[in-house]
């Protein structure tokens, strides 16, 4: 949970800021577009499996682009590249690290981290709009 937590805070901008306060604003009405696109189309991606497990189509676009308008724009543009047909069908699917560690708890054991969050979120919170 303080994993989850900390990285979510790090993608935020600082309080008062708002993606449209820093995106030109052509740039911004077209990711704007394309995120109403996205939810429109969100149900017709997720597969009978996502459905039969109890995933909805809202709640999984509101889990992946849920207070977009605040984050930093870095953390928009990797949710962007994640908001593909192809990515939405294996929404649902534990990627290895959630896996393992449920394994983990399962069967008891200690687990650790190899990183903090923050030696992943400060160099790309770092980068310019440039690079």
């Amino acid at each position: 949970p303080y994993t989850i937590s900390a990285l979510s805070s790090c993608q935020l901008l600082p309080q008062g800021e708002n993606l449209q306060d820093l995106l030109p604003k052509d740039i911004y009405r077209r990711l704007k577009r394309h995120l109403e696109y996205v939810r429109l189309m969100l149900p017709s991606w997720m597969t009978p499996e996502q459905r039969g497990k109890g995933l909805y189509a809202d709640y999984l676009f509101n889990a992946i682009a849920g207070n977009w308008e605040r984050k930093r724009p870095v953390w928009v543009m990797l949710m962007v590249n994640s908001l593909t047909e192809a990515d939405i069908k294996t929404r649902g699917v534990p990627v290895l690290d959630l896996y393992l560690a449920q394994e983990a708890q399962r069967m008891r054991k200690r687990t650790g981290a190899v990183e903090k969050v923050e030696e992943q979120c400060h160099p790309l919170n770092r980068l310019s709009f440039s690079q």
